[in-house]
């Protein structure tokens, strides 16, 4: 059939295609461009599988405050100033952990267990009361002295001290809590505060209390009630004995062989946190030394002989001593081993 055709009858066929095949490119280019061909095959269709929940948390969260910054602090602003006139010491009060009452400042000290955490379990606590103190009445112009005597650490109670400032000596008994009190009329003029052990027979063993001790110094002015610093009259302290060694007690020289030569060696054991020290000999007849050694930072010390007045140590019966001295801040504290005997024979 086709081989019948004419060739104008081919040609317009070949137009009519042409334009047919405009006439669809043209329809196609009007369209969306994202919409699929009509004769494009369909897209495959992709299921998309939801992924699994996240687990469901039971339990309640928990709420949490966020505490409000401050934008200025000023510390201690809401404690009150107290009138000093209304204040009044008592001992201290044992409250139970973790509870103060109203309006009371407490001093409760908490002594946890070794090897015990603050943050786990419930500790053992301890109370610490302090000892009680003797307060007197002063009068215009007067002043107050008081303080402690302690022996190892521990204030004990009946112990007889004398006070010495520009006035004559007078002495006071420490009370339960090893307080004592005096007053005075002179601040700013030395003081001494004595301890003798001849004084105070009761305390024992007599071989590890001070023979003689004191607190010296200046007393401060412009304070009302003067705190002394404890005054320690044992001279056994954290095991260590401040004692003679040498010469032995009742030991015998001849008083002529002593001199620069041969001189006698003092050996005594050291005080804790001594500062110097120096020795004292003495007659048996007799408190007061004959002579008296310079100061020493050491335990030992070399003596030819010779007395104080510079005459030559002479035969009999005499004692000897050392004394240390320990800085108690502004005041000194002077503390005496037991006296030894030493002879001297011709």
């Amino acid at each position: 059939m086709i081989k019948n055709l004419t060739q104008n009858q081919l040609l317009l066929i070949a137009m009519a295609t042409v334009l047919l095949l405009l006439a669809a490119f043209s329809f196609y280019l009007l369209q969306d461009p994202s919409a699929p061909l009509p004769f494009a095959p369909a897209p495959a269709t992709i299921t998309s599988t939801p992924l699994p929940s996240s687990p469901t948390n039971t339990t309640a969260p928990t709420s949490t405050s966020v505490p409000t910054r401050q934008t200025s602090y000023t510390p201690f602003a809401t404690l009150s100033t107290p009138n000093p006139e209304s204040i009044t010491e008592n001992p201290l009060t044992s409250v139970p952990n973790g509870t103060t009452p109203p309006g009371i400042l407490t001093n409760t000290v908490t002594i946890m267990p070794s090897g015990t955490s603050p943050h786990t379990g419930t500790p053992a606590s301890t109370t610490i009361t302090p000892s009680p103190t003797i307060t007197g009445t002063l009068t215009a112009g007067e002043y107050g002295v008081t303080g402690r005597v302690i022996k190892n650490g521990t204030p004990v109670a009946n112990i007889v001290v004398e006070f010495q400032d520009d006035a004559a000596p007078r002495q006071s008994t420490t009370n339960s809590g090893g307080h004592y009190w005096f007053t005075t009329l002179a601040p700013g003029t030395t003081f001494s505060l004595t301890f003798n052990q001849g004084d105070n027979p009761q305390l024992t063993p007599a071989a590890e209390i001070a023979s003689l001790a004191w607190i010296e110094g200046t007393l401060p002015t412009g304070i009302n009630i003067i705190d002394l610093p404890d005054f320690e009259v044992s001279i056994n302290l954290n095991g260590m004995i401040f004692q003679l060694q040498t010469p032995v007690d009742g030991a015998t020289y001849s008083e002529a062989a002593i001199s620069s030569s041969n001189p006698i060696q003092f050996i005594w054991s050291l005080y804790n946190l001594g500062v110097s020290y120096h020795v004292e000999l003495g007659p048996n007849t007799s408190d007061q030394p004959i002579w008296t050694s310079s100061q020493a930072a050491s335990n030992n010390l070399m003596w030819n002989g010779t007395l104080d007045d510079g005459t030559h140590i002479s035969q009999g019966a005499y004692w000897w001593r050392v004394a240390v001295t320990k800085s108690l801040g502004n005041y000194n504290l002077v503390v005496y081993t037991q006296q030894w005997d030493i002879l001297f024979n011709p």
